[in-house]
């Protein structure tokens, strides 16, 4: 099972670059600064864990804080800790355009970053509702 997981995750970072294309987006909602959405066909559970891909798109495009450079939408596959109620970016790309549209401003592959608690109200908090709470 454990190399089931490990070829899907594979399979989804191999993925990534393609994903804005043929994502079947499911918007979740918004806020003055941007709109969320998932791909719930990208659902991958692992026991009390799962993994999902998200879109945000930023209403004003805002600025990476290493390149300078306005970013308009982050695709990023992230892992939710549903007992613990935190979550993880495994990998994410910022691009330049609205929805994963343009150049890719940075292409960050985070596989070790810590569990962050998710707080209320927050886009992961929509995030987290609609891969735990089906469990």
């Amino acid at each position: 099972m454990k190399k089931l997981a490990t070829r899907t995750i594979t399979a989804l970072l191999i993925l990534l670059p393609m994903a804005n294309s043929y994502a079947a987006w499911k918007e979740l909602g918004s806020n003055p600064l941007m709109v969320v959405y998932v791909d719930v066909d990208t659902i991958n559970d692992q026991g009390e864990k799962a993994q999902i891909l998200s879109m945000l798109d930023f209403t004003n495009p805002g600025v990476d804080p290493k390149t300078k450079k306005k970013v308009g939408s982050i695709i990023g596959i992230n892992e939710y800790d549903c007992p613990t109620i935190s979550y993880r970016p495994i990998e994410y790309k910022e691009f330049a355009g609205p929805k994963g549209t343009g150049k890719v401003i940075s292409d960050n592959k985070t596989p070790d970053s810590a569990f962050e608690r998710i707080e209320n109200g927050s886009w992961a908090a929509g995030v987290f509702n609609v891969v735990c709470q089906r469990k």
